[in-house]
């Protein structure tokens, strides 16, 4: 009963969003201190914090009240830098082993958090008495065993029917299916939990991207047989990658927000290309348009997560649960795709063969046809004595015995045997005991 309550309140936490014991303040120049900033009038917070800045210092404020619990203040970003916390102007050190930046305290004084990022300013805060946000970490915890769970035993199968089947479309869906649970463990902080750098966090984020790139790419191409429909289109795609992997490149040496937006706006025009590909050949089989619906799901949820974020707006209010629960439709569904693409190749498979085998007896026939009738047309070449002989020759006689029963010298049946190998275009009696056969 504990655990149904503990559910239905993080989904009404989820679907509301009302810091109203948090303020915040913006510094624009990243300028002030902790002395500075307790001067300043701060706004209440409402929503997510979520700018198109790279150099501003946002400021948040917990005020005081009359309590003896603790309280855990989370930014749920792994994009957050020199994050701190401070209480009568001391700082507050940060819980260890967590896979967000966390702060615990008390409420007896004001704190005040300081936050920035490299990227967007997208600041999602979570501030919750200390039992309750342990109990939402552990159920989040469960939600992302479950996902992570459910994807890998997809990936397993997907490299099972690629080793059974010999299809690259199941080895390049397991790829994909790899590069997208890559991400959000990354997302979810779960490097964060065993205090990997953040250098060597943001290096694995620009990697999988390549990866991701990659493999939707070649999933796509194979799946839905680009190939052979639109083969231009698998020669620009390729064009695409190796201009976004060049730009991921120089975001890792210059780390400028420009080249993050434009990289991660290519990625959604390759993706959006492959996805209105699948419109268009929609009609054609079942597992076409399952990959029309999986694919709009990843398609849009990451151009609102990643895309408009970047940017410092957001349509759909998406969030890494519901891009988690998206994904899991999304793998569900395509899962089903690709297993209705195997049943659809092998239906054609099956009716090639017949084909095949049906032309081979057609072909065999014919070419019986065609072998008696030329063997028809060199028997009547022979004449009467010749035709006589042929008949002593296939009855198993000696040419003694073809002279004895002929009335003829030795060296005649010699002579007629010479003429009838030329004639029948043989060089044996076995092959004119076949040719005997055959006739009859």
């Amino acid at each position: 009963m504990k655990f149904k309550l503990l559910l239905l309140t993080f989904l009404f936490t989820f679907f509301s969003y009302a810091q109203s014991e948090i303020y915040f303040y913006k510094d624009t120049e990243s300028s002030l201190s902790i002395k500075d900033i307790e001067s300043k009038e701060f706004n209440l917070l409402t929503k997510e914090v979520l700018e198109w800045s790279s150099k501003a210092t946002f400021w948040f404020k917990v005020p005081k009240i009359t309590s003896d619990e603790n309280y855990i203040f989370r930014i749920k970003s792994i994009r957050v830098n020199n994050a701190v916390a401070y209480k009568n102007s001391i700082e507050i050190p940060a819980l260890k082993n967590q896979r967000h930046v966390s702060f615990k305290f008390s409420r007896d004084a004001f704190v005040y958090v300081k936050v920035n990022s490299k990227f967007s300013s997208y600041f999602p805060i979570e501030f919750k008495k200390e039992e309750t946000s342990i109990y939402k970490e552990k159920l989040e915890f469960f939600i992302n065993g479950f996902y992570y769970g459910t994807a890998f035993l997809v990936i397993i199968f997907s490299i099972n029917y690629y080793y059974f089947f010999k299809d690259k479309a199941f080895l390049y869906h397991g790829f994909l299916l790899t590069s997208l649970l890559f991400s959000f463990i990354l997302t979810d902080g779960v490097f964060n939990f065993f205090n990997v750098k953040s250098e060597y966090i943001q290096f694995l984020i620009l990697l999988n991207t390549i990866f991701f790139t990659y493999s939707l790419n070649k999933f796509s191409i194979s799946f839905l047989e680009i190939d052979k429909y639109f083969p231009r289109i698998k020669k620009n795609a390729k064009i695409l990658v190796v201009l976004i992997i060049l730009l991921v490149i120089l975001f890792f040496i210059f780390s400028k927000i420009e080249l993050y937006i434009i990289f991660n706006v290519l990625i959604f025009i390759n993706s959006f290309i492959f996805w209105f590909t699948s419109i268009v050949l929609f009609k054609n089989n079942n597992h076409t348009k399952l990959f029309t619906l999986a694919f709009a799901i990843i398609l849009f949820s990451g151009l609102d997560f990643v895309v408009l974020r970047s940017l410092g707006f957001s349509i759909f209010q998406s969030s890494p649960t519901t891009m988690k629960f998206g994904s899991f439709v999304q793998i569900i569904v395509l899962s089903f795709a690709v297993l209705f693409r195997e049943k659809d190749l092998r239906k054609d498979n099956f009716y090639m063969k017949n084909e095949i085998l049906k032309f081979s007896k057609e072909v065999k026939v014919l070419a019986d046809e065609k072998s008696q009738n030329a063997i028809n047309f060199n028997i009547e070449n022979l004449s009467l004595r010749e035709r006589e002989v042929f008949d002593l020759i296939a009855s198993g006689m000696t040419n003694k015995e073809i002279a004895n029963q002929a009335n003829i010298s030795v060296n005649t049946v010699k002579f007629h045997v010479k003429n009838i190998y030329e004639k029948l275009n043989i060089k044996s009696r076995k092959e004119l005991k076949t040719i005997e056969s055959a006739i009859k």
